[in-house]
């Protein structure tokens, strides 16, 4: 907003002048008026905060980083402030609505001899992040004073409104750009430009100072002297809006399908001193919004920005079929290989927060009705299919498999299969499918895989882990045989058992006269065959003169089996 008032006390709108070149100026019936040729000092008032000086700081600095002016800002602690009191000052005045440059001149010569930058009655905030205006419209967000201060600069140095292009002289609060969650209010092109138009570049016509930039806003219209600016947006390649699932701080998340070609609107702007620019740009795919050369390239490009007129482009870029699901950014990096030696390269990203859709089946839960089987036996094979991606699933088919070890996988012998439904996201299908047992006893792990289904980018985790089962066989045959190298404290105690195909291990159990606790002794592992195999094993530490009972005990997966009770008794004691 803007007023001005001249030296003799006479109220007088300055008027703008017709559009051109995507800027225009402040004037009166003298002409353009002459704030000190670009050149202002003002002072900060005690109504200010010092974190509102510090942006405002930064706003002043970005204003006049391209063009021959300056604004000097002293922090004096001003009391008296007013406007008509011929003191330049910065502060509070809830009476002017958002914010205003007051300016009283001299009308036979256009001079200016009073500026104020007058904040109105809006929430401000001093921050940097994403907690302002556009992006925020909650408390505690705000409208940043920086972006006004931009604003309100560009008028104290002779800059009028405009509203017919993406510019910062229409709509400040979204003339913006963010990397991560940090924004950046500049003074865009049509500033920059107007600025050098009306006072001349910074360095004097050597275009020392560049700058390139990027956002995800554009021109909506016109809203009388302002332009307002609108949100860009992601299309298909039929030019319809994709689908907005969510947000990600305050900015539309779209849902974007593995290997889709989607549309993307950025503007670009030139906002330094060269006439013609032209960058290389890289769109980028980033798995967080901290867009950068590091993330995968999608498209390298290049195109040339002419300081005149903001550069709304429409981007097709081509989403990577083997994108795994989730949450991602698609961005544009203007000059992404850093040639341009750029004043600043905090606006040169903008992007759009997206999410991979896809069905991703996973097997978990594996089980069955009983875990020991007789060889062949019929059992219950079961597991829960679950659709962990976020877009919905076909139909797919459960196979069964019996596994040598704990893995599962296709290779396995499958056992049957069963038909699984389609599944939302986060769906779930319990599954079980009638089996039988193998004829060879032994031990074995049953398990589950599920089939790929259309859509589906990640394959490698839709088996299960295995679950155990024993199947068992013939018991072992096992017979006690006479105990022999009897002396007065041990004796050998012999068997033959035949394992009968089953791994088995054999036990002599003990029992002297007189007691129920038995002994046990462990005469270890005899293997698998299936022929009679001797055992012996020396008991020891024995009582002289008493009777022992005694027999053998085999034990495998087929069961366990107890030989014919022995019976022997230690030799008399020494010395009796």
């Amino acid at each position: 907003m803007h007023s001005s008032k001249t030296l003799a006390g006479l109220l007088l709108l300055a008027s703008l002048s017709p559009v051109a070149h995507g800027y225009s100026y402040i004037t009166a019936s003298c002409g353009v008026l002459d704030y000190n040729s670009g050149h202002m000092t003002f002072n900060y008032t005690n109504s200010l905060t010092t974190a509102e000086k510090n942006v405002l700081d930064v706003a002043f600095q970005r204003t006049t980083e391209f063009s021959d002016t300056s604004i000097t800002a002293i922090d004096n602690g001003d009391s008296s402030y007013a406007t008509g009191n011929g003191q330049n000052e910065i502060y509070h005045d809830v009476s002017v609505g958002t914010a205003q440059c007051y300016s009283s001149f001299n009308v036979a010569n256009c001079l200016v001899g009073e500026a104020d930058i007058r904040f109105g009655d809006q929430p401000w905030v001093t921050a940097t992040d994403s907690q302002v205006w556009p992006f925020l419209w909650s408390a505690p967000g705000g409208r940043s004073i920086l972006a006004t201060g931009v604003h309100e600069a560009g008028h104290c140095l002779g800059m009028g409104h405009e509203n017919t292009l993406y510019n910062m002289m229409g709509s400040d609060w979204n003339h913006v750009t963010r990397n991560g969650v940090s924004t950046y209010h500049g003074p865009g092109e049509d500033l920059s430009n107007g600025l050098i138009a009306l006072h001349g570049e910074r360095s004097g016509g050597s275009n020392t100072y560049r700058d390139v930039g990027a956002t995800v806003f554009r021109y909506e219209g016109a809203s009388g002297v302002y332009s307002d600016h609108k949100w860009g947006v992601m299309r298909n390649t039929s030019g319809g809006v994709l689908p907005v699932i969510g947000f990600f701080s305050g900015q539309s998340q779209y849902a974007v399908d593995p290997g889709q070609q989607v549309q993307l609107e950025f503007t670009l702007e030139n906002n330094g001193e060269m006439d013609s620019e032209t960058p290389n740009v890289g769109y980028y795919l980033s798995s967080n919004s901290n867009i950068s050369s590091s993330d995968t390239l999608l498209l390298g490009t290049s195109t040339t920005l002419t300081r005149n007129t903001p550069n709304e482009i429409t981007q097709t870029l081509t989403i990577p079929l083997a994108t795994v699901p989730g949450d991602y950014f698609v961005g544009v990096y203007v000059d992404h290989d850093d040639l341009i030696n750029e004043v600043t390269g905090l606006n040169n990203v903008a992007y759009y927060p997206i999410r991979i859709s896809a069905p991703d089946l996973i097997t978990e839960s594996p089980g069955v009705s009983a875990t020991s089987l007789s060889p062949g036996q019929a059992y219950t094979a079961n597991a829960t299919v679950r659709n962990q991606g976020n877009q919905s699933s076909g139909s797919s088919t459960l196979r069964y498999y019996q596994s040598a070890d704990a893995i599962i996988s296709t290779a396995d012998t499958q056992l049957s299969t069963d038909f699984v439904s389609g599944l939302l996201p986060d769906g779930t299908s319990f599954e079980s499918a009638p089996v039988n047992a193998p004829v060879t006893p032994g031990t074995y792990w049953i398990g589950a895989c599920v089939d790929t289904v259309s859509g589906e980018t990640v394959t490698a985790n839709q088996c299960s882990a295995g679950v155990q089962i024993a199947v068992g066989g013939t018991a072992p045959t096992a017979t006690t045989l006479a105990a022999t190298e009897i002396t007065d404290s041990q004796a050998r105690l012999n068997a033959t058992v035949n394992p009968n195909g089953l791994a088995t291990t054999v036990y002599f159990d003990y029992l002297r006269d007189g007691e129920t606790v038995p002994v046990t002794l462990n005469a270890g592992s005899i293997g698998a065959g299936t022929s009679p195999v001797s055992v012996s094993i020396l008991a020891t530490g024995l009582v002289c003169e008493t009777g022992h009972l005694f027999a053998v005990r085999a034990v495998s997966a087929g069961g366990t089996t107890v030989g014919n009770p022995g019976l022997f008794a230690t030799l008399t004691c020494p010395g009796c």
